[in-house]
């Protein structure tokens, strides 16, 4: 009997130890699976950094002077040698015009002229005659005057024969169509055998030694341009290379229809000196990038810590682009704020407000965060570049763009 009581105080002792063992195992299972449940995020520490605004805008390129060459004389073009694509320099003849009318009439001039000479000389030889004669009380006073009447009478006649000669010799110059600046042949609109006619342009004469870009800019972003301001210029044609132009006019008006305002800047051209080919022409095309202004104590942050959240796409302004962050606590919980992005320059984005420098920014494992909840940090930067490294590619998603679900601003 004594040893059957025994085997039962065992029997007791043993389930009261096996349950305190498992209630050991279920407290232990309990703060794994807590530790378990919170969430891994990397964060970086906001600072402040040195941040340049940028504008890339499509250009298209001229010659800095277009002079259209525009015949005075409307007859039929004897002489007109050039093509398109030819060079020619200031000076040159580009055109002969034949003008018949004008040569006939310069020959006409030519015979009054020396006509009215011999009468004008004969008149001053009777003049003096008169007066010699006057003054011997030979002839009256009234001889004199006419005598003096008939030179000045000549006199004008030989004035007004040689104005008309000058303007029939202005005539002839415009049959011979001389070149204006140095430049090349584009758009020629005659040949020989064609009436030129002063409503069209024989050709237009391009200088090519100096180019320009025309650009169209935003309102928003006038402030920011000076005259000698640079613009880097990028051409598909070369790729890889700038070329740096200067703005040199900056129109007065903006433009009604587009609001922008047309924006010139002008750059040398380079001649291959053994081919004699131009490396820029007019007509291209290139990506003009503006530099507007650059401070060194803005906010920026990456693109992926910013969420897109359809309510807060609701309630921004025009122009405004409100985003989603999250920011860790000192007790490891998580506090949603929404913040103003600005600019975006590569790989940084600039924060306009709801950050502040110090904060504990989560870039990675917020996708599934809400606000108060509990995490664990896995990793901490201190530089958005370290951070934006070690994240993967992925297509990046246009700021505005309206979801249904929240998505990863940059992702």
């Amino acid at each position: 009997m004594y040893r059957n009581k025994l085997q039962a105080i065992l029997w007791v002792l043993g389930l009261a130890a096996l349950s305190g063992c498992g209630s050991d195992k279920q407290e232990s299972s309990g703060a794994m699976s807590e530790q378990t449940a919170l969430t891994q995020v990397e964060v970086q520490t906001v600072s402040t950094s040195s941040f340049s605004r940028e504008r890339t805008y499509v250009g298209n390129i001229t010659a800095a002077k277009e002079v259209k060459v525009i015949p005075l004389a409307s007859e039929r073009i004897l002489k007109y040698p050039w093509e398109n694509g030819d060079y020619i320099e200031k000076g040159q003849v580009i055109a002969e015009i034949r003008n018949e009318v004008n040569r006939k009439g310069l020959d006409a001039v030519n015979a009054q002229l020396r006509s009215i000479e011999a009468q004008l000389k004969a008149a001053e030889r009777e003049k003096k005659r008169v007066e010699s004669m006057y003054e011997s009380n030979v002839v009256s006073r009234q001889s004199l005057d006419q005598a003096t009447d008939a030179v000045t009478t000549l006199t004008a006649s030989k004035m007004q024969l040689l104005a008309s000669q000058e303007q029939t010799k202005l005539g002839l110059d415009y049959a011979r169509v001389i070149a204006p600046i140095d430049g090349v042949i584009s758009q020629k609109s005659s040949e020989v055998g064609d009436i030129a006619s002063s409503a069209m342009p024989l050709c237009v004469l391009l200088d090519m030694k100096t180019l320009k870009v025309t650009l169209n800019v935003t309102e928003e972003d006038m402030p920011y341009l000076k005259l000698g301001q640079e613009v880097r210029l990028r051409f598909d044609a070369y790729p890889g290379e700038v070329t740096v132009a200067k703005i040199t006019r900056i129109m007065p008006y903006v433009n009604t229809s587009s609001r922008t305002n047309t924006v010139e800047a002008e750059f040398p051209n380079v001649k291959n000196e053994q081919t004699g080919q131009y490396r820029f022409k007019p007509g291209m095309y290139s990506k003009a990038d503006l530099s507007l202004d650059s401070t060194n104590d803005a906010i920026v942050v990456p693109p992926r810590a910013l969420i897109l959240a359809p309510e807060l796409l609701e309630q921004q302004a025009s122009g405004q682009k409100l985003r989603r962050a999250f920011v860790v606590n000192a007790d490891n919980t998580v506090s949603a704020r929404t913040v103003e992005a600005g600019e975006r320059q590569g790989d940084t984005i600039e924060i306009l407000s709801g950050l502040q420098v110090g904060d504990k920014l989560v870039i990675r494992g917020h996708h599934s965060l809400i606000d108060g909840d509990r995490v664990n940090i896995a990793q901490t930067s201190s530089k958005a570049a370290t951070a934006e490294k070690a994240a993967p590619s992925a297509a990046a998603v246009p700021a505005g763009t309206e979801t249904t679900a929240p998505v990863v601003e940059g992702t």
